[in-house]
């Protein structure tokens, strides 16, 4: 399990850089609810994805939880595009890791989790901006997590 977490970003970094013909970027940001049994936290986050072909976007997502035992989330997430409805819904299925920092140790020492995730991201483009809301599912930790956000135009390179 652990050489997955190491191939990860070597095979991220190669997509990126193979991937000129689709050089689509977003960028955006909004909120995150995470349902941990020991801890409910709600957080501000930031997004970053990038077309890497017809298909596929690779997705990063930050949050700071606000006031909470987590402190933290970092989340990179390949998204396939399964289904887009006239440019007025799409849906995205995706899976990716994610890593989450808590402080709810007895020593307070502070605790890095990482897991699995599976969710999907639904999006309604207008002219202007993207919005998202992306449910999903950390595997090993029982979370569920509930984002909901703004993407904003595509920058080309």
């Amino acid at each position: 399990m652990k050489y997955i977490y190491k191939l990860i970003p070597i095979l991220t970094i190669y997509l990126l850089m193979y991937s000129k013909s689709y050089a689509q970027f977003q960028f955006g940001g909004g909120m995150k609810f995470n349902t941990n049994n020991q801890f409910k936290a709600l957080g501000l986050n930031a997004k970053v994805g990038k077309d890497i072909s017809e298909k596929f976007d690779i997705n990063v997502d930050i949050a700071y939880y606000l006031a909470t035992k987590a402190s933290w989330s970092f989340d990179f997430n390949l998204h396939y595009r399964l289904f887009n409805l006239d440019d007025k819904l799409i849906l995205n299925p995706m899976a990716g890791i994610n890593f989450t920092r808590t402080d709810f140790d007895k020593d307070s020492k502070s605790v890095l989790n990482n897991s699995l995730n599976l969710g999907v991201s639904m999006r309604v483009p207008t002219d202007k901006y993207t919005y998202y809301i992306e449910p999903q599912w950390i595997l090993d930790n029982g979370q569920f997590v509930f984002s909901v956000g703004v993407l904003y135009p595509t920058i080309s390179r």
